[in-house]
């Protein structure tokens, strides 16, 4: 996870797809799906071991009658996000007892934004720890 001179923040290595359709666009995010990193657990024979993070941009473009064109520009942004569970109950040992441990610090980041977000929302000057996982960094943009 990186971020640009322009403080966009992307993925390196990522592939970026262009489609025309709700279907290309459905495609595309089964394609995702079918990659999730998934393995059985004392809990959950098919337990995520890994957020998935799906964004869409859309650009719709629109020439008026009299010539003038008006592009518009949306992003969406949807996180499938690993459950966390707790690690006494699964009897995870060796990587899935590393897997889990990452997933939940990683959940843990994600509530403090959150709350940091709330915090500083309410008035109180408040850091927002963004950079403290990769998850939230790479969702620092779609915060608002």
């Amino acid at each position: 996870v990186r971020e640009d001179s322009s403080n966009r923040v992307y993925v390196e290595g990522l592939t970026e797809m262009t489609v025309s359709n709700t279907s290309d666009a459905m495609e595309v995010l089964r394609c995702g799906i079918d990659n999730r990193r998934v393995a059985a657990t004392k809990m959950n024979h098919v337990s995520s071991r890994s957020h998935a993070v799906f964004a869409l941009a859309v650009k719709s473009e629109v020439t008026s009658n009299d010539g003038v064109k008006k592009i518009r520009m949306s992003k969406f942004t949807l996180v499938d996000l690993a459950g966390s569970e707790r690690q006494k109950a699964t009897d995870a040992s060796g990587d899935r007892l590393k897997e889990a441990s990452m997933i939940n610090s990683s959940l843990l980041c994600l509530g403090q934004v959150i709350n940091a977000l709330v915090e500083k929302e309410q008035g109180k000057m408040k850091h927002v720890p963004f950079r403290e996982s990769k998850l939230t960094f790479l969702l620092k943009d779609s915060w608002g």
